[in-house]
């Protein structure tokens, strides 16, 4: 596995050293416009090598709380983007251009929302102040192949780590610049952070207490923690903001205004032993508040990713009995009922909850795989045909649609299906055998054998890599 990690961190880097030499940006001048360009092509980069996390309700609660601090600023022109890194290290940073990235160890860090919204407070004020500009402008030595090596130096360096390669790129520096000019920088992005974080109502003091967490870890693992490393001056701050809540920012705020940051963090990929950690770390918090729902929900989420089903069902019945409506318990609760194979009680809580949000497109998913399993081929074909343009990116719902089709006994739909599935499988054999035999089920002149015929014609003209040697049904 961390071969494969290095191997994709230097696929990374080749591409964004490419990114970096060709891209035509004048020093002198570094416009809004080349900030878009670069901020967008480094996001772009980083999407489709799979650096960032693509989890639907974790990034709209990651934009929402951004959107709520954004509000209260003196926004640079550009279009934010809030997203969430894939890597355990606890971390923050902003590129050109208005983009804004989490760590996903720093988001299962905090300990409320309010220390959330204080980093990315921090981070917008990075962008607004356009920081990087000023830094690429003002060095007569920093150009773009000192920048593609730096970021290959991160990459490489500090255990490979993907964080510190991104952190670098954003506000480390280069050899041209002194640390003190780095936290002056520092300096001004608290200082229009704190302001952010009280307009937007939440507790300004957040933002020592998370400085304060990383001073923690810092002494309990005896090194120091990547947000250190790419935002110094941490002692230094915490005076500095204390300074200002003691004489400016005297009004105490909220701790939490979205919600749910326990559910949320819950979302978060952890390994074996961060999801132990957690598990830990959850059970005490419910022996001091035995009635918190979220608590009881982030709890057996966790339990369920452990493979402890039994626990997870249990302290999930114990947050519905409390929160007999809430639809994120009654969700969860169907789809590990409808995973074990029980789907009559999946049928149930599924139910409830898509009375609450009919929208949610996972939800149709699990009731048609559910309806599936209970004989109900029907309603399953109808809830498949309503997310047919929209399932998770690992999901080609057209197999499933053509398991409906075919139990239904609509063999064309079901061989045309089966061929648009195993076409994305890049299995062109199996395609054209299911497309052919599609074929015999429709009247030659109709619009869908029309349609067949040319999905088998793109398919002989250009076929994709082919991992399939025969035909299969």
């Amino acid at each position: 596995m961390h071969k494969i990690i290095q191997k994709q961190y230097k696929f990374l880097i080749v591409a964004i050293a490419t990114l970096l030499f060709s891209a035509e940006i004048c020093f002198a001048a570094f416009t809004i416009d080349d900030e878009r360009k670069l901020g967008k092509e480094f996001f772009d980069k980083l999407n489709q090598n799979n650096f960032l996390l693509k989890d639907k309700q974790l990034n709209e609660y990651i934009t929402q709380v951004g959107s709520l601090v954004l509000a209260q600023s003196k926004k640079a022109p550009f279009d934010y983007t809030f997203s969430v890194v894939d890597s355990s290290a606890i971390n923050a940073f902003a590129t050109p251009g208005g983009y804004i990235y989490l760590h996903k160890g720093l988001i299962s860090a905090v300990d409320n929302e309010a220390e959330l919204a204080g980093v990315i407070a921090h981070e917008l004020a990075h962008a607004n102040a356009r920081h990087i500009a000023r830094i690429i402008e003002k060095s007569t030595k920093l150009n773009m192949a000192a920048l593609a090596a730096m970021i290959a130096g991160a990459f490489l360096g500090g255990g490979g780590e993907a964080s510190a390669a991104i952190a670098a790129f954003s506000l480390a520096g280069a050899g041209a610049l002194t640390l003190k000019y780095q936290r002056e920088h520092e300096e001004e992005a608290d200082r229009l952070g704190i302001t952010y974080l009280f307009n937007a109502g939440y507790d300004p003091s957040a933002m020592v207490s998370f400085l304060r967490l990383i001073k923690k870890h810092e002494f309990l693992s005896k090194s120091i923690p990547s947000y250190m490393r790419t935002h110094p001056g941490t002692d230094e701050r915490i005076f500095y903001l204390e300074s200002l809540i003691l004489t400016q920012y005297t009004l105490p705020g909220k701790k939490n205004i979205v919600g749910n940051l326990k559910r949320i963090q819950a979302l978060l990929p952890m390994d074996i032993a961060e999801l132990k950690t957690r598990q830990s770390q959850l059970t005490a918090s419910l022996i001091k508040e035995p009635d918190n729902v979220d608590l009881f929900y982030a709890l057996a989420m966790t339990e369920d990713k452990l493979g402890q089903t039994t626990s997870a069902l249990a302290h999930l019945q114990k947050a519905l009995a409390i929160a007999p409506l809430d639809k994120d318990i009654l969700k969860t609760l169907g789809l590990i009922y409808l995973k074990t194979g029980d789907a009559g009680q999946a049928e149930t809580f599924l139910q409830k909850a898509i009375s609450f949000d009919a929208d949610d497109d996972e939800l149709k998913l699990a009731l048609g795989k559910t309806y599936f399993s209970l004989g109900n081929y029907r309603d399953a074909l109808h809830n498949y045909l309503a997310v047919k343009n929209t399932p998770a990116e690992d999901i080609d719902i057209n197999y499933y649609i053509a398991t409906a089709y075919g139990k239904l006994n609509n063999l064309g739909e079901s061989h045309y299906h089966f061929g648009l599935y195993f076409k994305k499988e890049a299995k062109t054999q199996s395609a054209l055998f299911h497309f052919k035999e599609a074929l015999n089920y429709f009247p030659q002149s109709s619009p869908q054998a029309d349609t067949i015929n040319n999905e088998i014609k793109a398919l002989v003209k250009n076929p994709p890599g082919d991992s399939s040697s025969k035909p299969k049904n």
